[in-house]
């Protein structure tokens, strides 16, 4: 009724591997679970949030990106420029290109800092130009973020991926804007 049990096993085994391989490469080359700690990103991810990247986008202004910083740990910030970008902040005002953008994404931190007594989220800086195959960066919680202020430019293939969607915990799981 069951057959050669060495045949059976050894079909098993192929199953097994098969998966082992699909699950492994899907994770090296399109997604990858990621726990999120700190606060530099509150209130956008909170401490302790599970997020999916994605290996494969191309990243744009404003999306949400985890790279491996220069000490070796993963962060999660808000890519502000990409390559070419020129970028500057004037009390407050992000300027990308020449042009004011409006950041909502800061609101609840903005008044949570007022509240606090600071004037700015973020002191002003001159206008820069992003080189080529590097990222700049910040924290949505800016008055509590290690970001591309403190670390410079981030290499493109430092990037780790694009964070795509929350998972953990069930009141915020969804697409991450």
């Amino acid at each position: 009724m069951y057959g050669n049990p060495i045949k059976l096993l050894i079909s098993w085994m192929k199953v097994i591997f098969l998966t082992a391989v699909i699950v492994v490469a899907t994770r090296q080359f399109l997604f990858e679970p990621v726990a999120v700690h700190g606060k530099s990103m509150m209130p956008t991810i909170e401490e302790d949030d599970k997020i999916i990247l994605t290996k494969i986008s191309h990243i744009k202004n404003f999306d949400l990106v985890v790279f491996m910083a220069p000490n070796g740990k993963n962060l999660i910030k808000r890519v502000i420029g990409t390559p070419g970008d020129r970028i500057a902040m004037k009390e407050d005002q992000l300027f990308l290109n020449g042009q004011p953008v409006d950041e909502p994404y800061l609101k609840e931190n903005l008044k949570s800092a007022k509240q606090q007594g600071y004037v700015r989220l973020t002191n002003d800086f001159p206008e820069i130009v992003v080189p080529s195959g590097c990222y700049y960066v910040l924290g949505d919680n800016r008055l509590n973020s290690v970001d591309s202020r403190v670390l410079g430019y981030i290499l493109e293939e430092a990037v780790i991926g694009e964070a795509k969607f929350r998972i953990a915990p069930a009141k915020h799981v969804g697409i991450i804007k």
